[in-house]
């Protein structure tokens, strides 16, 4: 036979590997998907049971709370209940009570035993301590007596320094308020206008009606003193403001009056500004001023003008 002309034999190897590897890769998608839908799942349901633990968790807090506001209203209606409120009452006294005989048990005892230890003891022995006992108690009561008189000595002392300090609080207050008299040095009879010169500026007491100025002094009443206090930054001041003294001298300028100054330390160069005024416009002035340092003025009732409130 001729091997030359024989045909070769059909081969099935490479279908059966080609179905096989697409049969193997199947599988394993298979697989791949099993273990994807696997890890969603435990993903999935540890979620829904938190989900539904928290639900449980609410209803079981919604029911105790339920419970809670239900016991809540029967204890507040038991407390408004007038018989609960007696028993309480009376739960209290009943303690007070057992309190009270418990203490007069303990001193009923205490007093037993005292008895049975002066019972037992010697009579000397018994004097004696009871001596002892009368001594100390008076040595006490000696010492409160004289404890006592102690302090009504020293009462005593703070009433006398009290009375000390309140007549020097006085005697300081006197010195603060210079009390001023109006003068009447000069045979005369005309009006003072009195005027105040303090804070660098000067103080009419009265007005051009003879009215008191309040409106720049602070007038206070004392027995028959009245006290005048010059407000700071009112007044007038003759250095910025000469017009407006001079118009107050001019409108209150006559033959029954004349001014009279009261100069304070620190503005003594206005007193001598409204004083040149007075000179240049003829018009008459009190010379009987005087340096004041501190305090208010005392005005008091008496001859010439009287500065009562109009």
């Amino acid at each position: 036979m001729n091997l030359r002309r024989k045909a070769p034999h059909d081969s099935l190897y490479l279908l059966l590997d080609t179905l096989c590897n697409a049969f193997g890769g199947i599988i394993l998608l298979a697989v791949l998907v099993v273990l994807l839908t696997s890890k969603e799942k435990q993903q999935t349901s540890p979620r829904a049971e938190s989900q539904e633990m928290v639900q449980r968790r609410m209803a079981l807090a919604q029911t105790n709370l339920q419970a809670s506001l239900q016991l809540n209203q029967s204890l507040q209606a038991k407390a408004n209940d007038g018989r609960w409120k007696q028993q309480l009452a009376l739960i209290a006294t009943r303690q007070q009570l057992k309190d009270s005989l418990q203490q007069i048990r303990d001193d009923i005892a205490h007093n037993n035993q005292e008895l049975e230890a002066a019972n037992a003891a010697d009579p000397a022995e018994r004097l004696k301590f009871l001596k002892s006992e009368l001594a100390s108690a008076q040595a006490r009561e000696l010492d409160a007596k004289n404890s006592l008189a102690a302090t009504q000595d020293n009462n005593k002392r703070l009433k006398a320094r009290l009375a000390d300090m309140q007549k020097q609080l006085t005697a300081k207050l006197n010195d603060l308020e210079r009390p001023l008299r109006l003068p009447r040095e000069h045979d005369t009879g005309k009006h003072v206008v009195w005027l105040i010169a303090r804070y660098g500026h000067i103080y009419p007491c009265r007005n051009p009606d003879f009215s008191r100025n309040e409106s720049d002094i602070t007038w206070s009443a004392l027995l028959d003193l009245e006290i005048a206090e010059p407000i700071r930054g009112r007044g007038i001041d003759p250095f910025v403001n000469p017009q407006g003294m001079n118009n107050y001298f001019n409108q209150m300028a006559g033959e029954d009056v004349y001014f009279a100054f009261n100069v304070f330390e620190d503005s003594f160069p206005a007193f001598l500004q409204a004083k040149q005024m007075l000179l240049q416009d003829g018009l008459p002035y009190g010379l009987d001023f005087q340096l004041i340092a501190e305090g208010p003025l005392r005005f008091s009732h008496g001859s010439g003008y009287t500065p009562k409130p109009q």
